[in-house]
């Protein structure tokens, strides 16, 4: 009897990790989403701070839908972390070129 309860409790636990792990993670889709937020932002010169970036990510992602939505995502500084710290991954001259360029942005922070 004890070995049963110590199974299922094992897969009860792995069950719900693997549970966190998927809400946790963005999908290609989320990521893409976040991925061209973060290239649109980039863009404007003055915002080099990541406090920066991030709150121009969440007032741009707010303003990308119109008032009268049923349902507005909320921003996840999560995923942004995640689509800045592949940007950090980057070689400088990789990101001043992310910089210039929506597409090479997109290209050079594409799903991995």
């Amino acid at each position: 009897m004890s070995l049963i309860k110590l199974i299922l409790i094992v897969l009860s636990i792995s069950v719900l990790s693997l549970i966190a792990y998927k809400i946790w993670q963005p999908s290609p889709a989320q990521y893409e989403d976040y991925r061209a937020l973060f290239c649109l932002v980039i863009q404007k010169d003055d915002l080099t701070e990541k406090d920066q970036i991030f709150m121009e990510m969440e007032k741009v992602q707010k303003h990308s839908y119109p008032d009268y939505a049923l349902h507005k995502p909320t921003f996840k500084t999560r995923f942004a972390r995640l689509v800045f710290s592949e940007f950090q991954d980057l070689k400088l001259a990789e990101q001043q070129q992310a910089r210039k360029s929506l597409k090479d942005c997109e290209n050079l922070l594409a799903w991995k």
